[in-house]
């Protein structure tokens, strides 16, 4: 039930969300938004200074900390409507949907579920060629010597691998 929720939600995410995906493509101009909604404007920086009734270069140390992603939110939103403009503040996927992420995540999680049950399936294969060799080593046999020397010197190097893939 909790996953139908959590799908609800995406959906309606992703419906309100619409309008701003656009925003992906919208990168920052130079000198950040303050300064470049300023200028097309015509205002003074001493004039949003005054509306925000602060100095103005209090008001550059803002713009300059838009511009280094330091200031906050607070802080821009006033500056918006000193400039008698509205802040708009969304977080959208870089790519797609929510929905289509949420499906991606489910694909990734069923494929590493498949490769841990094949793995899973070769070990107890193995294994169980290490206990036959192991009970024909208890018979004395040369040929039980030998394949078991050899499982484990494979298992071994497969253990080995799968440690230098970021398996184990």
């Amino acid at each position: 039930m909790e996953w139908k929720m959590q799908m609800i939600a995406q959906r309606e995410l992703d419906r309100q969300l619409r309008p701003l995906l656009t925003a992906r493509r919208v990168h920052r101009p130079y000198g950040g938004w303050l300064r470049a909604v300023r200028k097309a404007l015509g205002l003074s920086a001493t004039e949003l200074a005054k509306d925000l009734r602060v100095s103005p270069s209090a008001f550059f140390r803002m713009e300059r900390a838009e511009w280094k992603d330091k200031i906050s939110l607070q802080g821009l939103d006033k500056a918006a409507r000193a400039m008698s403009c509205k802040l708009v503040y969304a977080i959208v996927p870089y790519k797609g949907s929510f929905e289509e992420h949420a499906a991606q995540e489910v694909k990734h999680l069923v494929q590493r579920q498949k490769a841990e049950r094949r793995r899973k399936r070769k070990l107890a294969v193995a294994m169980a060629g290490v206990q036959k060799t192991w009970e024909q080593k208890k018979e004395g046999t040369e040929v039980g010597k030998r394949r078991l020397r050899k499982l484990v010197e494979a298992l071994w190097e497969k253990m080995k691998e799968e440690v230098a893939a970021g398996k184990g």
